[in-house]
């Protein structure tokens, strides 16, 4: 079955990264909403929600290695007692491509809960070694609907860990030595991509004195 496409008509964009939802399809079926807030495990509350566009996308694992991070599941977070703002997590192969960009055009059409925000995408690896020419083409489909597309590559240490041995990414960690075992340390790429991550989250969020000159 071919994937959803969008209107044939030319996307519009709305503030930078929100296209206009009339010119968006939105897919067929519609991810599950988390009502609950999300938890806070760590010694601040989460910064960003992993969402995941399918079973099996590393949700788990990336809001393990990036403490500032929650896992959501499958789920869009609905809560306003805690974030809102979202990275969709998926599989760097064409079903999960396909159900990532669903879960894009899902929030772009209005259809996810009111106060989401996709900050951008994550894309981990689904096997070692290089992407095939479809899955390489159709993440340009992706990339046409993220403001930020994120990769992450195959680790093999990870098969013989549990998330408690993992090690954490926090702000302003210096970058890792490359061979750093995974209990030790994240890895490079995650580092790298973490420290993007947090310089978006930084630019979603307005400076409190913004905030409080624009309410007087």
């Amino acid at each position: 079955m071919p994937a959803p496409t969008l209107h044939e008509h030319p996307l519009a964009v709305i503030g930078g990264r929100r296209l206009d939802p009339a010119t968006v399809t939105p897919p067929h079926r519609a991810a599950s909403i988390r009502v609950e807030p999300l938890p806070t495990t760590r010694a601040h509350p989460p910064a960003v929600a992993i969402v995941g566009a399918h079973g099996g996308a590393a949700t788990s694992t990336l809001a393990r290695w990036w403490a500032p991070a929650a896992d959501c599941g499958q789920s869009w977070p609905a809560s306003a007692q805690t974030t809102q703002r979202v990275v969709v997590a998926a599989r760097l192969c064409l079903p999960g491509l396909v159900a990532c960009a669903d879960r894009l055009r899902e929030w772009h059409a209005g259809t996810a809960p009111e106060g989401v925000e996709v900050v951008g995408v994550v894309l981990s690896a689904a096997r070692p070694g290089r992407v095939p020419a479809p899955v390489r083409r159709y993440r340009a489909v992706v990339e046409d609907l993220a403001e930020h597309v994120w990769e992450i590559g195959w680790h093999d240490e990870l098969i013989e860990r549990e998330l408690a041995e993992l090690a954490e990414f926090n702000p302003f960690d210096p970058a890792p030595q490359r061979r750093a075992r995974l209990t030790e340390a994240v890895p490079l790429d995650v580092h790298h991509v973490g420290s993007e991550l947090i310089d978006a989250l930084a630019r979603t969020t307005k400076n409190p004195i913004d905030q409080h000159d624009s309410e007087k």
